[in-house]
């Protein structure tokens, strides 16, 4: 996972991580230590957070899956 890539595409648009909490119903802190690489997103979150920053499936790829995953 890559936190940073995650945090830049946030702050881009402008969220904040209690909005990115709240859309999760999580509490802040949690959100906080996701964005950070210190517990990592469900799956269901993930795709929440990438519809949240309208990440590109080669960004998610990239950003959560570390290019792992085959997209074509």
């Amino acid at each position: 996972m890559k936190p940073l890539e995650i945090k830049g595409a946030r702050t881009r648009l402008g969220l904040s991580q209690k909005y990115m909490a709240q859309q999760l119903n999580i509490t802040e802190a949690s959100y906080g230590k996701k964005e950070r690489g210190l517990v990592r997103f469900t799956h269901p979150e993930k795709v929440t957070v990438a519809r949240l920053l309208s990440l590109t499936a080669a960004q998610v790829n990239d950003y959560f899956f570390d290019g792992m995953m085959p997209i074509s």
